[in-house]
């Protein structure tokens, strides 16, 4: 009797092959054979989880988004703790991080060409937005943000910042380290406060 290798369990070797791909040989390695040889699976397996090379494409930008997700979900901190550890979510602070921002940069550069990834990468984009609002809230909920500050520009502002290290680190890994991508983000947090009288 062959033995059945559980689908969610061959998904995860998948996922963790395109996004190998990705990192180490760019967009223009990521195709089915390619993937298929980097998971050790056949590409017959492969096409039945996922048929077309779109479908890869479509599956990296999903499994990101569930996997930043899952992180915040997992966030225990409060006040101005909470809004640096949301943001870090989404910041090129460690291995994982970064292989994900070069496959969401990839892929989204990608998608203003390519309409199969047009929805998924727009959804992604307004997630990291949504991440920015909610440490903003963090930091309202301890009296840390300026009630004068407009909310929305705020949010646009603080996505900009994390859009901008995390693009930059993608081009240039050595330009900041962790630490100091994150100084970064804790020195405009702490310049959204009421001024001291």
């Amino acid at each position: 009797m062959p033995v059945r290798v559980d689908v969610e369990e061959r998904v995860a070797i998948v996922t963790a092959a395109c996004l190998r791909i990705l990192e180490r040989d760019g967009l223009v390695a990521l195709s089915v054979r390619n993937v298929a040889d980097e998971a050790g699976i056949a590409a017959a397996s492969l096409r039945r989880l996922f048929p077309t090379q779109d479908a890869l494409r479509e599956h990296c930008l999903t499994i990101i988004e569930e996997r930043v997700t899952a992180r915040l979900s997992a966030l225990r901190s409060t006040g101005r703790a909470l809004a640096v550890d949301i943001l870090a979510q989404v910041l090129p602070l460690d291995a994982e991080r970064t292989t994900e921002i070069l496959a969401q940069v990839q892929l989204g550069v990608l998608s203003r060409t390519d309409e199969h990834l047009t929805e998924s990468a727009r959804r992604l984009n307004d997630g990291v937005g949504r991440v920015c609002a909610r440490a903003l809230d963090a930091l309202g909920a301890v009296d840390a943000l300026d009630p004068e500050r407009d909310r929305i520009d705020e949010t646009d502002r603080l996505h900009a910042l994390v859009d901008g290290l995390a693009v930059e680190h993608t081009w240039d890994p050595a330009a900041r380290t962790p630490a100091r991508v994150l100084s970064l983000v804790e020195l405009h947090l702490d310049g959204l406060g009421a001024p001291r009288s």
